[in-house]
C-alpha cells in the first residue's frame, strides 16, 4: 500500500484528446463560413450579369435585324454609327463593357476603332451572344461583355467580412468545449482524488476490522475451547453423578436385599412355623382354620412383598450386572420378557473380549431394561428383537417390537414418557444419542448410539 500511494497519480489529457479532434472541424468551418457566401455571392452575381448580357445582346440583336431588314445593303456601313449608339446604353443593374457585331464570315462590321483586346482579357466579363436572323437566315452574330469586377470586388469584401466570421466562430467552437471540457476534467480529477482518499480510508478501515476479526475470532476460539472444556467437564461431572447414583442405588438395592429381605424371609418361615403348629394344637377346628387361613394370606402377602423387593432391587441397581456381566443380563431379560408376555424374543449380543467401562455397561442395560418394560406395559407385541452391539468404539442398542406403536412426539409433549426421556438422558450424558422411530400401529423401534470415549 506504501508503495502504490507513493507513485503520483496520472493527469487526465481529455482537453489534449478533445483539442486534436476539434481542430480540424474548427478549421472546416472556417473555411466553409468564409467561403460560402463570397462563393455564392459571386455565382449568383456572375449569372445575373450573363443573364443581363444576354438580354442586352437580344436587343441589340433586335435592332440590327430591323436595321438589316430595312436596308438590306447599307446596313453593314451604317452598323458602326449605330453601334456606337448602343455603346452608350447603360443599365445600373449591369456595366456593359463591350459590343461587338460579326457578320456571317466571322469579320467584325465595327470598323470605327479597333479594340482592346488586352484590356478586355485582363477585366472581368461574362460574354453572351445573340443572332441575327434576316427571313430565318443568320445574317450576323452580336456579342455582349458584362462586367464583373463589382461582382468579384463584393465577394473579396464578403470573402474577408465571413473570414473574419468564421474565424471567430471556429475559435468559439474551439474555445467553449475545451473550457467545458477542463472544467469536466478538474471536476474528474477532484473525484477520483476523494476516490483515493476513500480507497485508502476503506484499506485502513479493512486493516483494522481484519485485526478486530483476528482478535474476535481469538477471542471466540478461547471462548469456544472454554466452553468445550466446560461440556467436557460437565459431561464427566455428570458421568461421575450418574455412576454414584448407580452406586447409591446400588447400596440401597444391597440394603434392601440383606436387611428388609433376609427379615421378610424370616417372618414367612415364622409364619409357616405358625401355621404348622396351629394346625396341630388346635382342638377348636373352627378357629384353628382361621388361624391356618390367616397365616396362609399372611405368607402370601410375604411373597408379594419379597417379589416386588426383588424387582426394585433389580430397578435400584442392576446387580445382575454385577454378577454375570452385561451380555448375561440382557440375555436373562430376554429370556424373562419370552416368560412373561409367552412371545418369541431375539437376543442378540456381541461385545468385545475386553471389560467395558461400568457406566457404558449400565446405560445399556438400562435401554434394553426401559424400552423391555414400556413393552410389557403397552405395546402388546407377538415377536420382539433386541440387539446389543459394541463395535469401532460405539455402542449400539436397537430394541424393536411389532406392538401397537405410538406417537413419540405426542407422547413427550403429554408428560407420558418418562422412561423414553430417561433413556435419551442417559445416552446423551455419555455423548450420545437416542432415537425412537414409532407410529400408531406400525411397532417400535428404539435405538442407541453410545460412544465408548
Amino acid at each position: 500500500m506504501t508503495g502504490s500511494s507513493s507513485r503520483p497519480a496520472p493527469r487526465l489529457r481529455l482537453r489534449g484528446y478533445l483539442g486534436t479532434r476539434l481542430g480540424p472541424l474548427a478549421l472546416l468551418l472556417a473555411v466553409v463560413v468564409a467561403i460560402s457566401a463570397p462563393v455564392a455571392f459571386y455565382v449568383l452575381g456572375t449569372q445575373a450579369a450573363r443573364v443581363q448580357a444576354s438580354a442586352t445582346a437580344q436587343q441589340f440583336a433586335a435592332v440590327v435585324r430591323r436595321e438589316a431588314e430595312q436596308r438590306p445593303l447599307l446596313w453593314k456601313y451604317d452598323s458602326p454609327k449605330m453601334l456606337a449608339h448602343l455603346r452608350t446604353y447603360d443599365d445600373a443593374r449591369v456595366q456593359i463593357e463591350h459590343i461587338a457585331v460579326v457578320d456571317n464570315q466571322g469579320q467584325s462590321i465595327d470598323r470605327g476603332g479597333e479594340l482592346d483586346y488586352t484590356a478586355l482579357s485582363q477585366s472581368p466579363l461574362a460574354w453572351e451572344s445573340a443572332p441575327v436572323l434576316v427571313n430565318n437566315e443568320q445574317v450576323a452574330e452580336v456579342w455582349v461583355a458584362a462586367s464583373t469586377a463589382e461582382v468579384r470586388s463584393g465577394a473579396l469584401r464578403m470573402l474577408a467580412l465571413f473570414g473574419l466570421i468564421g474565424l471567430c466562430l471556429a475559435g468559439l467552437m474551439y474555445w467553449l468545449p475545451l473550457r467545458a471540457m477542463g472544467r469536466v476534467e478538474e471536476e474528474i480529477e477532484t473525484l477520483l482524488a476523494q476516490l483515493r482518499e476513500s480507497r485508502a480510508a476503506m484499506r485502513t478501515l479493512a486493516d483494522n476490522l481484519e485485526q478486530q476479526v483476528e482478535a474476535r475470532s481469538s477471542d471466540l476460539s478461547r471462548a469456544l475451547a472454554e466452553l468445550k472444556d466446560k461440556e467436557q467437564n460437565l459431561r464427566e461431572l455428570s458421568t461421575r453423578a450418574v455412576s454414584m447414583q448407580e452406586a447409591e442405588r446400588r447400596a440401597i438395592a444391597r440394603e434392601l436385599h440383606d436387611s428388609a429381605g433376609q427379615s421378610l424371609t424370616a417372618i414367612r418361615i415364622h409364619l409357616q412355623l405358625i401355621e404348622g403348629l396351629s394346625a396341630a394344637a388346635t382342638t377348636d377346628q373352627a378357629k384353628g382354620g382361621r388361624l391356618t387361613e390367616l397365616a396362609g394370606r399372611t405368607t402370601a402377602m410375604v411373597d408379594d412383598t419379597l417379589e416386588e423387593i426383588r424387582r426394585a432391587v433389580n430397578t435400584l441397581g442392576p446387580a445382575v450386572l454385577d454378577d454375570v456381566g452385561l451380555a448375561e443380563a440382557v440375555e436373562r431379560a430376554c429370556l424373562d420378557l419370552a416368560e412373561r408376555l409367552e412371545i418369541e424374543v431375539d437376543c442378540d449380543v456381541r461385545l468385545p473380549n475386553k471389560d467395558l467401562p461400568a457406566a457404558i455397561e449400565t446405560s445399556c442395560y438400562r435401554v434394553v431394561q426401559e424400552a423391555l418394560t414400556n413393552i410389557t406395559r403397552h405395546a402388546r407385541p407377538s415377536h420382539v428383537a433386541v440387539s446389543v452391539v459394541i463395535d469401532s468404539g460405539v455402542a449400539t442398542v436397537r430394541v424393536s417390537d411389532d406392538g401397537r406403536g405410538f406417537d413419540p412426539a405426542a407422547a413427550i409433549r403429554a408428560g407420558r414418557s418418562r422412561g423414553l426421556v430417561g433413556m435419551r438422558e442417559r445416552a446423551e450424558l455419555l455423548g450420545g444419542d437416542l432415537q425412537i422411530d414409532s407410529a400408531p400401529g406400525d411397532g417400535a423401534t428404539v435405538t442407541a448410539v453410545i460412544p465408548l470415549s
